[in-house]
Order: structure tokens, then C-alpha cells, then sequence
């Protein structure tokens, strides 16, 4: 049977890929509110699950002392073996300006039933790296690498790395997951595109490239990710064409609605 809790519980890191940019040499990000459609993915096999169908929100928002990172997430999953299962996700995090200070929230429900809810904070220091704490579901406190990235700072990074034309990197990832700890995330950039984009939301104006992570628990000695997503990602930092793999089946969706927000000033 489908564990679903298990992979919804993997949404929140799934989407620290979509974030939005502007000035890359800067790297700063634009605050933004995006919406995409999802459906199953039906040129790959599903094990046990027969339909799905998803809408995922996220919302970018900036002031003075760091970024908000809203996501919500509600799909539906009929697997065939009883009740369709719907999910409703929440989840939050505030980041520091620097990178260095992270706030997070997480609640998860399936059929109306909270099945995970998060709740800490994280923080990065120099040459020891640094360390999390969870409030909820219970104390804990977890060591955090050197090297290791905030959701935004992640985001960042990966438009730089393709603006500088890299193929890809590895490096600690941490969302505030506390199943997972942390991710050890391999990016992988293709070259360029050529040509305009299609896309109803697509910018026509800006470079694009093909981008895929792969997600590994901390402690995972059997070289195989937890999950994966793909995207298209655009050179003012938008995200389309989404597909998120799962061990048991994929997702593919794209952007039906994006409206840009205010940025403050903060002379």
C-alpha cells in the first residue's frame, strides 16, 4: 500500500526549488506568488496508485530582516485500495538576510488527520557549521555540516551556478524535515536552451536551462534518493514544467498563475 504520509512529508524540501530572483549578480530574490497544477506523471509506473491530481502555492515574501517562504500544497490520490487520500500541506520558513538563521513551521494533514506537524529553528556558524532544534514534534537537536543551506540561500545558489554556466554541485540542504535531518542535494544543470519558450507564463526574454536534484538522506549509505524533482528554471529566477518523483509514482505540472510582490525598502 502507498505510504503516503511518507511522501508527503517530502513536498516541503521538494519545493525549496521554486523560488524566484532578480538582480543575479546580486542574488537577490524577488518576491513572488506562484500557483501550478500537478497530475500524475503517465509516462512512468505507479505502484498502487491509479490517479492524482495536486495544486501547490508558493509565495516568496521579503522585508528587512530576512524572506518568508509560504507553501501549500493539497493533492488527492486515489491508490485503489479504499478512500481517495487527501492531502493538505502547510509549511513555513523564515530566513535571514545572511543565510544564516532559519525559522520553520510545518503541518501536514491526510483525510483531515494531522499526520506531521514541525516546529523549530536552525542556525549556521563558521567553521564548525551548525546546528537545529525542533520544538515539535519533540526536543531534538541535530548537528548541521559546514557547507550546509537555508531553503533561500539554496535557491541562490542554483541560479548562480547556472548563470555561470555550471553543470552542477552537491551540498547539505537543510528545511526544517525532521525525518530527514538534512539533504545531501545533487544539482544537476543541462546546457541552455536555444529558442523562445511557448509557455502561457514562460519569459520569452530570458535564458533558460534544464535543472534536476536528487535528494539523499544524511545517513543514506545506499546511493539511492529519497525523491527527485525537475524543473525548467528561467534566468529572472521562474520555474516551470515541474516534475516530482517519488519511489512509488511522479507528478508532472506547470505554472497556471504568477503575480510578482512588493519589494521593501530597506535603505
Amino acid at each position: 500500500m502507498l505510504e503516503a504520509g511518507k511522501w508527503l512529508c517530502g513536498v516541503v524540501v521538494l519545493m525549496t526549488a521554486i523560488s524566484f530572483s532578480t538582480i543575479v549578480q546580486a542574488q537577490m530574490l524577488r518576491p513572488a506568488r506562484a500557483v501550478y497544477d500537478l497530475q500524475l506523471n503517465q509516462d512512468r509506473e505507479s505502484k498502487g496508485v491509479d490517479a492524482a491530481k495536486a495544486r501547490l502555492v508558493v509565495e516568496l515574501i521579503e522585508d528587512c530582516s530576512g524572506f518568508i517562504f509560504n507553501q501549500a500544497f493539497i493533492s488527492n490520490i486515489s491508490t485503489g485500495e479504499g478512500p481517495d487520500l487527501i492531502g493538505e500541506m502547510q509549511a513555513s520558513v523564515w530566513e535571514s538576510r545572511d543565510g544564516r538563521a532559519l525559522r520553520f513551521n510545518l503541518l501536514n494533514k491526510i483525510n483531515g488527520k494531522v499526520v506531521e506537524q514541525e516546529q523549530g529553528r536552525a542556525k549556521l556558524g563558521g567553521r564548525a557549521g551548525g546546528n537545529a532544534t525542533w520544538r515539535l514534534p519533540k526536543a531534538r537537536e541535530l548537528a548541521l555540516p559546514r557547507g550546509t543551506l537555508f531553503p533561500v540561500s539554496h535557491n541562490r545558489e542554483v541560479l548562480a551556478q547556472a548563470m555561470a554556466g555550471s553543470r552542477g554541485f552537491e551540498i547539505p540542504l537543510f528545511d526544517g524535515s525532521n525525518e530527514a535531518g538534512y539533504y545531501h542535494a545533487s544539482v544537476f544543470i543541462g546546457a541552455p536552451f536555444s529558442g523562445k519558450d511557448s509557455g502561457k507564463l514562460s519569459p520569452a526574454d530570458q535564458p533558460s536551462w534544464p535543472v534536476r536534484l536528487a535528494y539523499f538522506h544524511y545517513d543514506n549509505n545506499l546511493g539511492t534518493p529519497e525523491f527527485e524533482v525537475g524543473f525548467t528554471l528561467y534566468g529572472n529566477g521562474v520555474v516551470d514544467r515541474l516534475s516530482l518523483d517519488y519511489p512509488e509514482f511522479g507528478l508532472t505540472g506547470h505554472l497556471v498563475d504568477l503575480k510578482y510582490l512588493d519589494q521593501p525598502d530597506c535603505e
